[in-house]
């Protein structure tokens, strides 16, 4: 199969935080150190020579870049402090901003001075928003149903969710065209009766893999080179976030089917009760990930953007003020204060969903699709 080749594709890969690839010789010592090179996925050698011989196609079908966590053990032993470990970051950025329909991945992946243009803008249009549905600030007691029209926040909830969803779904539909073109037709028909079976046994087989990779992550075990308590360990703290954000999800959706807008129940309410245990790990995971960023006690924290910071950062200020509020609405009295912070958690959680197809979070539905098809080529009948 012929491949188009550009010799300038590492030059734009730069801008996605893989500069010092140029660097690599391709000894093999990061595939030699690697701990989760196996059934040919050779990290990250193979990966690298695609983008140094700029052949794109290679690169975005490669399975590396979904399944790599990043320990950081290629960039500290590679001899020619390539960054092999970012290089795999910045190629999974890349491709996550050419699924995207819209371009606004790549600006923001690119430049800083758009990506805060964009969060200001962003937040400010959405303030005034919610501010036109401003009602009065009752002190007596947090009344939030008289601060701002519940309308104002359902409809722009709803808009900004739809907005979000569509240019994910179309990201994920370019997605899954592009790969499954690349992987020789991965969506074949079989062909016969046998075939169909063992075509929907392979697809089950690859369904139940990808589901229980992205569920429990286990290979991030596999990365715990260093001895580190079990409650600052990597993936601890990413299933944190991920299934403690789910969690936020479900009750948010439970309340809306379930409960009457604004108004206060106790706190050991169903919904209520998921939510708090559930922002409690999203709070838990997100601050020991924005700790690690700054601190940078490893190679893995040493690296980040801009969208890096965006979606950690606002999913942190999200769940706080969160609890802020919670624990407001059980107060004698309400306070300015109070209703601030309300309108900031309204806006910064329509801003982390409105992001949702552009940072770093796109992966969480593009991972899980990528590592399927590629389960399913490798298992299926004649591959």
């Amino acid at each position: 199969m012929a491949h188009t080749v550009d010799p300038t594709f590492v030059n734009e890969l730069a801008g996605y935080g893989a500069s010092d690839i140029k660097a690599c010789f391709n000894c093999g010592n990061c595939t030699a150190v690697c701990s989760l090179t196996d059934r040919g996925a050779a990290f990250p050698r193979k990966f690298i020579r695609y983008a140094q011989l700029g052949i794109k196609d290679r690169l975005a079908a490669s399975k590396e870049m979904w399944l790599c966590y990043y320990c950081g053990d290629c960039s500290a032993t590679c001899p020619r402090q390539a960054e092999p470990g970012e290089f795999v970051a910045a190629a999974r950025r890349y491709v996550i901003s050419q699924y995207d329909p819209t371009t606004l991945a790549r600006r923001l992946y690119t430049s800083k001075a758009f990506s805060l243009g964009f969060l200001v803008v962003a937040a400010a249009i959405l303030t005034l928003i919610m501010l036109a549905g401003y009602g009065s600030m009752p002190r007596e007691a947090l009344r939030l149903d008289s601060f701002i029209d519940v309308a104002y926040i359902h409809y722009t909830g709803q808009t900004v969710i739809i907005i979000a969803g569509l240019i994910a779904l179309l990201s994920l539909i370019t997605m899954v065209n592009r790969l499954s073109k690349a992987l020789n037709g991965i969506a074949s028909d079989g062909g016969g009766a046998l075939d169909e079976a063992a075509n929907r046994s392979s697809f089950l087989a690859a369904l139940k893999t990808a589901v229980l990779e992205v569920a429990a992550q286990t290979r991030f075990d596999k990365c715990n080179a260093e001895p580190t308590p079990w409650f600052l360990r990597r993936r601890f703290v990413h299933l944190s976030i991920m299934w403690g954000f789910l969690g936020l999800l479900a009750a948010t959706g439970l309340d809306l089917l379930f409960k009457e807008p604004f108004s206060q129940v106790p706190p050991y309410y169903p919904m209520r009760l998921l939510g708090t245990v559930a922002g409690l790990f999203v709070l838990y995971g997100a601050s020991v990930a924005l700790i690690n960023r700054i601190t940078q006690p490893d190679k893995y924290s040493a690296h980040s953007l801009l969208s890096d910071w965006l979606f950690v950062g606002l999913l942190w200020g999200v769940t706080l003020t969160g609890f802020i509020v919670e624990i407001a609405v059980y107060l004698p009295s309400g306070s300015v204060g109070a209703y601030i912070v309300f309108l900031v958690h309204v806006v910064g959680a329509m801003l982390l969903v409105l992001l949702l197809p552009f940072t770093k979070f796109a992966h969480a539905v593009l991972r899980p699709v990528a590592l399927f098809i590629h389960e399913f080529r490798t298992t299926r009948p004649g591959a």
